[in-house]
């Protein structure tokens, strides 16, 4: 019948049958978007997106958040799993446990023979030791798009980026608004009050005597009023390892330990015989982050918020329950169980630390 039909047409009829048949969704060409990554080159990506492989460590929340959910998201770093399931974001998100982590190793390197089996549409890596991490996919024909979180800009604009790729660029430029709003609230505070910053040093990892420490001016401390001592000392690079003499001689005022890392808790700096001498440890200003990563500009004002709360308790009084359980339903569309919360805001590891059980173990 349709040889019959088509040949009972005259050729512009039939032009025409052919154009709308070629024109039809069945038939059309995927269309494509381009992005810009923290290298500020152009990505060309198939849209809609449909899968997305993450391997930096803090960059799987901002997805999950904007997307609302896990389905596109089709690897990330074995250890953002880790952290990710033993917290509050594994207990809401479930799913996550059946993400893949074989396309990429521990330290970023990627797996280029499994990443071009499992196919996403597009990979984000970290833009630092690209020769290493980006160049080897790319060499392979993988879709590679880089970020970075050396500074608030980069931070805001890998949030930008996964609101293109995943179409939901309303939702991040609410996020980035917040963001905004968090950060001028906070300095307008500390203008008034024309404080010194407090001095902190953030602890990554520790052994013994030998510690891992940040040692750039990290953009949560800037925008939350602090004074990174590393930095203070002439260090520029992300992590640094240090000794405990080096703690001694750049006398914090606060002592931060890295949520990501379980094997490190406040109480092994309280009971730490060599750095009892420190002002922070004798006045039990020694604090686990909370479970909410300040590196990620989708909700890291939370993060933001806490630091300025632990640096200036007199000055900050939010009731950061209640701002957290907020912030985690606009973010995740979840409400936060009380377990939950104390989970997040690390109350049983900060149950010793100065002022902290007062201020965030039970609505003000």
């Amino acid at each position: 019948m349709l040889a019959t039909t088509i040949r009972g047409q005259s050729p512009r009829l039939l032009a025409l049958g052919f154009a709308a048949l070629f024109g039809s969704s069945a038939f059309a060409t995927a269309a494509e978007i381009t992005i810009q990554d923290s290298r500020g080159k152009d990505i060309v990506i198939a849209s809609p997106v449909q899968s997305v492989a993450i391997f930096p460590l803090p960059i799987p929340e901002a997805l999950i958040a904007l997307d609302q959910g896990t389905s596109r998201l089709v690897a990330i770093n074995p250890r953002a799993k880790t952290a990710l399931m033993n917290g509050v974001i594994g207990q809401i998100f479930p799913e996550i446990g059946d993400i893949r982590t074989d396309l990429v190793a521990p330290n970023f390197i990627p797996n280029v023979e499994e990443i071009l089996k499992a196919q996403p549409d597009v990979v984000l890596q970290w833009q630092a030791k690209g020769d290493e991490r980006v160049a080897p996919m790319e060499n392979a024909g993988i879709t590679v798009a880089t970020v970075s979180t050396e500074s608030r800009e980069t931070r805001r604009g890998y949030v930008a980026m996964l609101g293109k790729i995943l179409g939901k660029q309303d939702r991040a430029q609410a996020f980035l608004d917040w963001e905004d709003k968090t950060v001028a609230d906070i300095a307008a505070v500390l203008k008034a009050a024309g404080r010194p910053k407090p001095r902190i040093v953030f602890i990554d990892s520790m052994n013994d005597n030998e510690f891992v420490v940040f040692g750039r001016e990290e953009a949560y401390f800037t925008a939350s009023g602090l004074a990174n001592v590393a930095t203070e000392a002439g260090f520029t690079e992300g992590s640094v390892k240090v000794g405990a003499e080096s703690l001694l001689q750049w006398k914090p005022d606060i002592v931060f330990v890295n949520y990501y890392n379980d094997a490190i808790k406040p109480a092994d700096i309280l009971q730490h015989p060599v750095l009892a001498g420190l002002d922070a440890v004798k006045n039990g200003r020694v604090y686990k982050t909370p479970a909410i990563d300040p590196a990620t500009a989708a909700g890291g004002e939370l993060a933001y918020q806490w630091f300025a709360e632990i640096g200036y308790p007199d000055l900050f009084t939010q009731d950061m329950r209640t701002a957290v359980a907020k912030g985690f339903d606009f973010l995740y569309g979840k409400q936060l169980t009380a377990a939950q919360l104390d989970k997040l805001m690390q109350m049983d590891w900060n149950g010793a630390s100065a002022g902290y059980a007062e201020a965030f173990g039970k609505t003000q």
